[in-house]
């Protein structure tokens, strides 16, 4: 069994680059929303800590046994800020499933600004092992 693992999209060049050339001082949290994975018996839960996003400007999806979790937090206009650490903007996140997940029931929460997204164990890991034939 594999746990659940974190896939970190590069979409450009530019996003590498960036990633490179980062202040070692800059708080990375503030782009990166944190995230805790919980396994127990019965599920794996994904909790992710998305203060200031409303439910309805949050995205979870599952594709191709890879959990993505979108959200859009929205700046708020005529605001003259002196400081601004808070993130606004569009971040995605991806997980990949392991192979006890069911895809099938998974269900979110959104409560006080932390996502939690529950992730049911099946009984048995669904067969993926199977003869391919030559043609």
């Amino acid at each position: 069994m594999l746990p659940i693992r974190r896939i970190y999209p590069a979409t450009s060049v530019l996003d590498i680059l960036d990633d490179f050339f980062t202040n070692p001082f800059e708080d990375t949290s503030i782009r990166c929303p944190i995230h805790d994975v919980i396994e127990n018996e019965q599920e794996f839960i994904v909790e992710a800590m998305l203060a200031g996003v409303k439910k309805e400007d949050v995205v979870v999806d599952v594709n191709a046994r890879r959990l993505s979790i979108e959200a859009v937090r929205k700046e708020t206009k005529d605001t003259n800020y002196n400081r601004k650490e808070s993130f606004t903007g569009t971040y995605k996140r991806s997980f990949t499933l392991p192979d006890n997940a069911d895809a099938d029931g998974i269900t979110a929460n959104m409560e006080d600004g932390v996502l939690t997204v529950k992730i049911p164990k099946l009984d048995k890991p669904k067969e993926t092992k199977k003869k391919i034939e030559i043609k």
